[in-house]
């Protein structure tokens, strides 16, 4: 909603905008130390009868100041303490020079002090202040306020000044000039101003979507590791569960006609349950652990690489290069697909031999990793859409927009490439 829908009172309720106090007070206080100046400087060179005016008029702005940076006043006027200090800076110039014409005449001080507050225009530099800052507060509608308030002021200046038609003339001049020279730059400050809540409103709005991207890419990022532990639990609980329920239903049918075989048996499926254990430990450690962040990548994959070699006893050739550090997604996708490569030599490939390496590509910057075993092979195209293992490569690959290719075939063993 902009300045200009709502109403004045409303307007005013607002707090005044950062640092707008900090320039009113300024600028008081430079009007105050002009007129301590005038002070001195009238006092030189004109009557005495004239210094007890300047004084008069130097208590107004000191006055001001006070009111301004007194907090509890601040607190005692509430939504009128900033319009009324605006006000007041705005009729208090034009009240002093009518003070000035009234009480000592145009034949002294207005006289002396006509090049001062005519041709170097002091008097429209305080008046263009309360424009600036009313317009900059309560935009449209400080514009208005102030400008009318501008306008009774002047006309009444104007009955003061115009003795007889010239000098009516020339003061309508003046005034309607400094009048309109206000007013242009009050609008001109209130259109930065609503320019500058649309950015702000834009950025707002935009911080807001940012947000729900991230809740919502949190929420894949969720899914996605729902679906990683799946493929953990598919790769180390569901085949032990299903090798010990093969084993146990043998069990059961030799107990009867062959003891011997159904100890066989039955140490078999023990061998399955240790096995079982010790693959559902790796998987709970797996998910838990956070090497990435306590090693970085390259030693990571080393770990990773040496601990499957002294678990399985499959001999590994193991190159893998220093690289600088990564975006975390694109860190985390390569070591999840090495451990998941890793994972299938040692479940499926039936392998004693296999090499990972991990290189820079100099085309692009980009990296190359790639895992390969000696063992039994597969055909890619008919696994595929079925292995969970697989199937979370690929799924990760394309999280990061890396190129995955496996290569296998029956006794020709495998190999995963990853290219980012």
């Amino acid at each position: 909603m902009g300045l200009d829908n709502v109403s004045p009172l409303d307007l005013f309720a607002a707090p005044p905008a950062p640092g707008l106090l900090r320039v009113l007070r300024q600028a008081v206080a430079a009007r105050l130390g002009v007129l301590l100046a005038g002070i001195v400087f009238y006092a030189a060179i004109l009557p005495d009868r004239s210094v007890w005016l300047m004084f008069v008029l130097a208590a107004e702005p000191a006055a001001l100041l006070g009111l301004i940076t007194w907090p509890p006043m601040q607190r005692m006027l509430g939504r009128w303490f900033l319009p009324l200090a605006l006000g007041w800076f705005a009729l208090a110039p034009m009240a002093g020079r009518a003070l000035i014409l009234l009480f000592v005449g145009s034949e002294t001080i207005f006289s002396l002090g006509q090049l001062v507050l005519e041709n170097l225009g002091i008097i429209t530099i305080w008046l263009v202040i309360p424009v600036v800052l009313a317009a900059w507060q309560y935009g449209r509608w400080g514009l208005r306020l102030i400008m009318a308030l501008l306008i009774l002021e002047h006309g009444l200046m104007g009955v003061l000044v115009a003795t007889d038609l010239p000098a009516a003339a020339g003061y309508v001049l003046t005034a309607g000039g400094r009048l309109v020279m206000m007013g242009i730059l009050g609008y001109v400050v209130v259109r930065l101003v609503e320019a500058q809540q649309r950015e702000h409103r834009a950025l707002q709005a935009a911080n807001r979507q940012l947000a729900q991207r991230a809740a919502t890419v949190e929420q894949l990022a969720e899914s996605r590791e729902r679906n990683r532990l799946a493929r953990e639990l598919h790769d180390t609980l569901a085949h032990s569960l299903t090798g010990l329920s093969v084993q146990l239903q043998a069990l059961g049918t030799l107990l009867a006609h062959d003891p011997a075989a159904a100890q066989a048996q039955l140490r078999a499926a023990q061998a399955t349950v240790r096995g079982g254990i010790q693959e559902s430990r790796r998987a709970i450690q797996a998910l838990r652990a956070t090497p990435l962040e306590d090693l970085g990548l390259s030693e990571a994959l080393r770990q990773l690489v040496r601990k499957q070699a002294e678990r399985t006893g499959i001999t590994c050739t193991c190159d893998i290069a220093d690289v600088a550090a990564l975006d975390p997604v694109t860190e985390q996708t390569l070591y999840r697909v090495a451990e998941a490569a890793l994972a299938n030599i040692e479940q499926h490939a039936a392998a004693t031999a296999m090499q990972v390496r991990l290189c820079t590509r100099t085309a692009n910057r980009g990296l190359r990793l790639e895992i390969s075993d000696n063992g039994v092979g597969f055909d890619p195209a008919a696994a595929f859409p079925d292995r969970f293992g697989l199937a979370g490569m690929a799924e990760r690959a394309k999280l990061i927009g890396a190129e995955l290719t496996i290569e296998s075939g029956a006794g020709q063993g495998t190999r995963v490439t990853l290219e980012t």
